[in-house]
């Protein structure tokens, strides 16, 4: 019988791909001893609703050649969400492959005991988590606020950095969605070590100013028709909506010139600057409650190396992947129906950002474009 390759997978963005996710590949990579590693990354937009910095074949042929071996993509409906479905996307594509050992992420805390331990207390009171959480929100604080003070409430004893660092917060919605992996957290360097991703953009942006401004414009342009061509009813449909967050951005939208300026105009203690964000860009693409709960994974290959390749060779061989595996989307989009409505968000996506961008329409679309191997 053949070997499985001993293997590791990530969850992230690579927005762009800098020396804090190289560290975590390779420290992860030593201390498993895993032979390659699997990422599953966002496409075109990100979990804080804001376009990539770079399209999705780009920067998975980054990834690729800075030692990742195999980089699918991380359907749209789940990357532009909290961390709770982002999570969830992530680490079932992951297990969808069937043959995957650890989960590797990093995390502020560094304790995986730690972390694993406020992760199985939080699940098991999930609802009376839930209750508490909406008690504080009418209160007047915000979501990560108010689920901050319900979860210190129901249990003085875990330690308040879990639950309000992002990393660490991210690693416990990791947690709890497992199944299969075993996971490994390696703590974070500071920025006195490595350069953050928030820190390069801004660089970039600086570097820039024209390209971003433009891209910013055009973004405005295309929510602002959407939202005035919706109306309430169906904005508050939308995932992060809610609360009559619909209602209030349909209408403020009229009274904005820009996206910063309307999520100026809205955001409260109630409504966050992530969670708008957020919102506009599932506007945009039309992800409502409904294409979260229903969505389906599924395996996209991006970009792969000559180790990626073989551990697809062998995952076929073997049948254990439990997730259709996307390399042709032209021939294989209309042979899963389960995953069209999910995967037809993707090239939605990807056309909106192409729009942004100003890349062509046909070149770097979709259907067009084929993953990326590292020879």
């Amino acid at each position: 019988m053949m070997r499985c390759m001993k293997s590791l997978g990530i969850i992230a963005e690579f927005n762009p791909f800098h020396q804090g996710h190289q560290y975590l590949i390779e420290e992860a990579m030593r201390q498993t001893a895993s032979e390659v590693c699997v990422a599953v990354m966002s496409g075109s937009f990100m979990q804080r609703g804001s376009a990539a910095v770079s399209d999705k074949w780009t920067r998975a042929k980054e990834a690729v050649k800075n030692g990742v071996n195999l980089v699918v993509e991380l359907p749209t409906v789940y990357a532009v969400s909290s961390a709770e479905y982002f999570a969830k996307g992530g680490v079932g594509i992951l297990e969808g492959f069937g043959c995957i050992d650890v989960l590797a992420f990093g995390s502020e805390s560094g304790d995986i005991g730690q972390l694993q331990s406020a992760a199985a207390f939080l699940k098991d009171r999930d609802e009376e988590l839930h209750s508490r959480i909406q008690a504080f929100m009418k209160m007047g604080h915000s979501y990560p606020k108010a689920r901050q003070i319900a979860a210190a409430d129901l249990c003085p004893d875990v330690d308040e950095t879990l639950i309000r660092e992002p990393n660490n917060i991210l690693a416990l919605e990791y947690l709890k969605q497992l199944k299969t992996l075993n996971p490994l957290t390696i703590k974070r360097k500071g920025c006195g070590y490595h350069q953050s991703a928030s820190m390069i953009r801004k660089k970039l942006a600086d570097e820039n100013p024209q390209a971003f401004a433009q891209m910013d414009r055009t973004y405005w342009a295309l929510v602002a028709a959407k939202v005035l061509q919706s109306d309430s009813a169906e904005l508050e449909k939308i995932l992060s909506a809610g609360d009559g967050l619909g209602n209030k951005l349909k209408k403020e939208i009229r009274y904005a010139s820009s996206t910063e300026e309307l999520i100026g105009r809205i955001k409260s203690k109630a409504y966050t600057y992530s969670r708008i964000s957020r919102l506009l860009t599932q506007t945009l693409l039309d992800i409502d409650k409904e294409a979260v709960e229903n969505a389906k994974g599924y395996i996209r290959i991006l970009a792969f190396d000559e180790i990626g390749a073989k551990f697809v060779k062998e995952m076929k061989k073997k049948e254990c992947a439990t997730l259709p595996i996307i390399t042709n989307i032209n021939r294989e989009l209309f042979n899963h129906n389960d995953i069209q409505e999910t995967l037809k968000k993707d090239i939605l996506a990807s056309d909106i950002y192409n729009i942004i961008t100003k890349n062509n329409l046909y070149d770097y679309a979709d259907f067009i474009v084929k993953p990326y191997r590292k020879l």
